[in-house]
């Protein structure tokens, strides 16, 4: 009977080792469906939130996404950012001098000058609100500014 128990224990050990090495590799793709199923979101401090409108040029476009002043218990924070992106990466222009409406209320809040060669960019707040750029970043297909705000409504 010692014999059958250990037995027993070693084959259990061995079967969960090999299910865990098979399913490993599976994780990533078992993963994706999960996440949608769930409803689960990134966070928009990570990805910069949702797209709020989209400006389209003849080789690229803009991304202007939400404000995001998200992340308090209560309430929304004093202070936030927006993002805008241009994508793709291989088709934007050396240097990109653009307006950007992000309240949506069809005036400009503040301008943007990006040299996509050298990832430098220059920020020209028209609100009082707009208060200064927050860094210049690179992604896989594409290239993103963040600006931090003041949040408006507080």
């Amino acid at each position: 009977m010692k014999y059958i128990k250990s037995f027993l224990g070693y084959s259990i050990a061995v079967v969960c080792i090999l299910i865990s090495i098979m399913v490993g590799p599976m994780i990533g793709l078992l993963a994706e469906p999960f996440i949608k199923t769930t409803g689960l979101r990134l966070s928009p401090n990570y990805d910069g939130g949702e797209v709020r409108q989209t400006i389209d040029h003849a080789a690229y476009q803009t991304l202007v996404h939400r404000m995001v002043f998200d992340n308090t218990l209560i309430g929304e924070r004093k202070e936030g950012f927006v993002q805008v992106e241009w994508a793709p990466l291989a088709a934007l222009p050396a240097h990109i001098d653009e307006e950007v409406d992000v309240n949506g209320d069809n005036q400009a809040d503040f301008r943007l000058v990006v040299d996509t060669a050298n990832k430098q960019s220059v920020l020209t707040p028209y609100s009082s609100w707009v208060q200064e750029l927050e860094g210049t970043y690179r992604f896989k297909n594409s290239m993103a500014v963040r600006v931090r705000l003041k949040n408006p409504a507080r």
